[in-house]
Formats: C-alpha cells, structure tokens, sequence
C-alpha cells in the first residue's frame, strides 16, 4: 500500500492505494494519520477508491483514530469506503461519504453542531 497526502485549504486528504503485506501497510497508514493529526487541518479524509478491501486491522487503526480525533474536535472521513468496509467491521463508528465532495458537506455539518447535547 502506499498512502500519498494532500494538504488542502480546509482539510488533509490521504489517498490510498494497492495493497501490501499487512504489517507495512498499517505502519504507512499510521504514520499518515499521526501527520495528519498534526497538521492544523479540522477534517482528515482517507481517499479508499483505488484500494480494493481494507484488512481488519487496517479498519481497527482507522476508527481507532476517528474516535480519538473526535475527542480534540477532528473529523475522520472515509471517502469511497470499499464493499469489505461494510461487511468485515459493521459496528465501526466511521464516517463514511460516497465522494469527496460529500466529505466536505459532512465535515461543515459536523462543524455547525456541539460536540455535546445542549441542555434544554
């Protein structure tokens, strides 16, 4: 897998693409994020449409940072999720959008609502 990063004006896209042995390519993914995660941005999106299937683990890493950037108010998109993506981890609390540009449409809405219920 090789994992290609993009820097844009109100996000930070990773594109994913090929496949690999698994162990490289959650260490390549790994470290995408952590870069990611320090880079200023509100919204990371993960570019999956030239990645056939994501391995488990690979899934594991992604919502494991999905709920930790949710915490410091970092969205984590998964833009065109592969077909294994709904069958090898149904319960992942990912965000997923058919495209980009739906990917930028979840992340403003994310932005107009509180991180908590507001009181009545």
């Amino acid at each position: 897998m090789r994992v290609y990063r993009e820097i844009l004006p109100n996000s930070f896209l990773l594109i994913l693409t090929g496949s690999g042995e698994s162990s490289v390519a959650v260490l390549l993914l790994t470290e995408a994020l952590e870069q990611a995660c320090h880079s200023g941005k509100t919204s990371i999106w993960v570019d999956c449409s030239q990645v056939q299937q994501l391995s488990t683990l690979e899934l594991a890493v992604l919502e494991h940072y999905s709920t930790e950037l949710l915490v410091r108010g970092i969205t984590l998109v998964v833009c065109h999720p592969p077909d294994s993506l709904s069958t090898a981890l149904p319960k992942a609390h990912l965000l997923l959008a058919p495209s980009l540009l739906d990917a930028e449409l979840q992340c403003r809405s994310a932005a107009m609502q509180p991180p908590w219920p507001l009181a009545a």
